[in-house]
């Protein structure tokens, strides 16, 4: 007996053609989502590039340096783009169906709006998990080591920033001059350095002869000096102290003076949720508020139902949508920033304890996903129109 199509309206899709309305709506959203979360990836090298000039742009950076950062800042920039990229997608790609009435026809053959966002939601719950792993282990590990390459790099490049006879003040309350440098062999001749990382007494080290080995105690760049003095003397008492040695040792913490002026990320963003959870015991055990810690904590889980939230909000808009392409950008724009906004007040809400850490990292995720609930009811009830 042949299976007749279930009239406007009423019933669901026949289970054959099932298979084949996945694959389509597939189709469309695919293609976009990796096109768009390439983009993003780009978009946002280049502007974490723009962050780090100073260090990025420097003497001694190689193809390979950049290879390595982009590689390590990939999970980073991933859990950043999924989501943005995920809505852009669906605005496009349903969008798109909607504007060709395939959505209407589809409806009319008895696919309600909750059928065709079957693809849509299952590509989020998907990307969701992809967000939370990598925000649980691949992210934090990559940007301890995107500012272990980093500090290498500042390394090097002082080292090849440093021309004779010229004051080198790129570093915080460090100078330095040299009237003969050889950077085949990193020796350096006639030293100064003027030194006010304790403003209280200023050193002024004057030498013969330095080398400088990149890899000192901490990670610090440190220059073997001979023959020279060092000159210390007090703002305050009016004290004032010779030392004259043979051999000495200046570390000069060039990570942190530079590291500063280019962080790439936040401190908390490379520790993973174990890390977290640990930081915030120990805050608590040391009298202070542990809620910045477990804010971030739940903030890394809430990213894996972010690109829900998203698809949530975008299925009942993109069916509604007239002019998909043009309007869709703005659309992914304007939703983007405004979450921005929102997860950055519960943010604070929550760091600051005027909020439960749980609240403010779901709160977000609530709010636009409840809304795209709300919006895919509504659609419901009215209809796919033309």
């Amino acid at each position: 007996m042949s299976e007749s199509a279930a009239p406007p309206g009423q019933g669901a899709v026949p289970a054959g053609r099932l298979p084949l309305l996945m694959r389509a709506v597939a189709r469309e959203l695919g293609g976009a989502l990796g096109v768009w979360v390439a983009f993003l990836f780009l978009l946002l090298f280049v502007m974490q590039f723009l962050r780090g000039t100073d260090v990025l742009l420097g003497s001694a950076v190689t193809v390979g340096d950049y290879l390595l950062l982009a590689a390590n800042l990939a999970p980073h920039f991933l859990v950043m783009a999924l989501p943005v990229g995920l809505l852009l997608a669906v605005l496009l790609g349903l969008g798109r169906m909607a504007e060709d009435r395939e959505l209407l026809a589809l409806g009319a053959l008895g696919s309600p709006p909750w059928e065709v966002a079957r693809v849509a939601l299952g590509l989020a719950a998907a990307l969701g998990v992809v967000t939370l792993v990598l925000g649980s282990s691949l992210e934090p590990w990559g940007l301890k080591q995107v500012k272990r390459v980093v500090g290498q790099v500042i390394k090097r490049n002082v080292l090849g920033d440093v021309k004779p006879g010229v004051f080198y003040e790129d570093l915080t309350d460090l100078t330095l001059y040299a009237r003969g440098v050889d950077p085949g062999r990193a020796v350096w001749t006639q030293v100064l350095v003027h030194d006010e990382r304790d403003p209280r007494a200023p050193l002024l080290v004057l030498a013969r002869e330095g080398r400088v080995r990149p890899e000192g105690p901490g990670g610090a760049l440190t220059v073997a000096l001979r023959d020279g003095e060092v000159h210390r003397a007090e703002h305050t008492g009016g004290d004032y102290a010779l030392l004259t040695f043979d051999r000495g040792e200046l570390a000069v913490g060039v990570e942190d003076s530079l590291l500063r002026k280019n962080r790439l990320t936040s401190p908390i963003e490379e520790l993973t949720p174990a890390e977290l959870l640990a930081a915030a015991s120990e805050a608590r055990a040391g009298g202070r508020s542990p809620a910045p810690f477990l804010t971030a904590f739940h903030l890394r889980l809430a990213s894996g139902l972010t690109p829900l939230a998203f698809a949530l909000l975008g299925i009942p808009l993109a069916m509604r949508l007239r002019r998909a392409r043009g309007r869709a950008y703005l659309l992914t724009l304007t939703f983007y920033v405004l979450f921005y906004v929102v997860q950055r007040s519960f943010e604070n809400w929550g760091s600051t304890g005027r909020l439960s850490p749980f609240l403010a990292a779901q709160g977000p995720n609530l709010v636009f996903g409840g809304a795209g609930v709300w919006a895919m009811r509504w659609l419901e009830a009215r209809g796919v129109t033309a």
